[in-house]
C-alpha cells in the first residue's frame, strides 16, 4: 500500500485528489486492510512521507560514499554535486513535496519531515563544501563566514526548487534539462566560484 500510495502521490501531487479506494485498488488490497493499518488518509500520508524521507537520506549517504565528487576538495566540483543532489531530490519527490507544501498551509507540521531530512543532508554536505572553500581561498576567510555563504546560497537554490514544485510548469520546470546546469552555475556564482 505504501508504494502504491507513493506512486499515486507522485502522479497527483495533491493528497486531496487521492482516495483510499485509489490506494487499495492500486495495491491490490481492501479498504478494510487499509483501516487496519491507518486511521485515515492523513496518517497514511505521514507514513509514506516518513518512508520517503528515510529512503532519501539513505540515498544521500550512499551517494556520498560512492560518488568520487564528494571526496573531492575542489569547491567547484562539490558545489556542482550539491546543486545536482537537490535537483535530483526535487525531481524524484516532486509530488510528495508538492503535497507536503499544500498540506503545510492547513497542517503546519506537514513540511517538518522534509525540513528535518534537509537538515540532515545539510549536516553532510555543508562541512565538505566549507572545507573545500576554506582551502581554495587559502584560509583567508573564516569558516563561519564560509558556512553562512554556503547555507545562504543553498537556501536560494532550495527556495527556487520549492517555487518550481508549487508553480510547475514555469520557466524553470523541474523536468527541464536546463535546470540542473542552470542551478549549478547560479550556486557557483553565489559562492564566488568560477563558472
Amino acid at each position: 500500500m505504501l508504494q502504491a500510495g507513493r506512486d499515486l502521490i507522485e502522479t497527483s501531487g495533491n493528497l486531496d485528489d487521492l482516495s483510499i479506494s485509489d490506494i487499495v485498488e492500486r495495491a491490490g488490497t481492501s479498504i478494510g486492510a487499509f483501516y487496519r493499518r491507518f486511521d485515515n488518509k492523513d496518517m497514511f500520508f505521514e507514513v509514506v512521507q516518513d518512508m520517503v524521507m528515510t529512503e532519501s537520506l539513505s540515498y544521500v549517504h550512499e551517494l556520498i560514499e560512492r560518488d568520487p565528487a564528494w571526496g573531492s576538495n575542489d569547491a567547484c566540483v562539490l558545489a556542482d554535486a550539491v546543486a545536482s543532489l537537490y535537483v535530483r531530490a526535487f525531481r524524484r519527490n516532486r509530488g510528495l513535496y508538492h503535497a507536503s507544501l499544500v498540506r503545510s498551509s492547513q497542517l503546519k507540521t506537514s513540511w517538518d519531515p522534509v525540513k528535518e531530512t534537509s537538515n540532515e543532508v545539510l549536516k553532510l554536505v555543508v562541512p565538505r563544501l566549507v572545507n573545500a572553500l576554506f582551502e581554495q581561498r587559502a584560509r583567508k576567510v573564516k569558516p563561519a563566514v564560509l558556512e553562512f555563504e554556503v547555507r545562504a546560497a543553498l537556501q536560494l537554490i532550495i527556495g527556487l526548487l520549492v517555487n518550481s514544485v508549487l508553480n510547475d510548469p514555469g520557466p524553470l520546470s523541474l523536468t527541464s534539462r536546463r535546470l540542473g546546469p542552470y542551478l549549478q552555475t547560479q550556486f557557483r556564482r553565489c559562492l564566488s566560484l568560477s563558472d
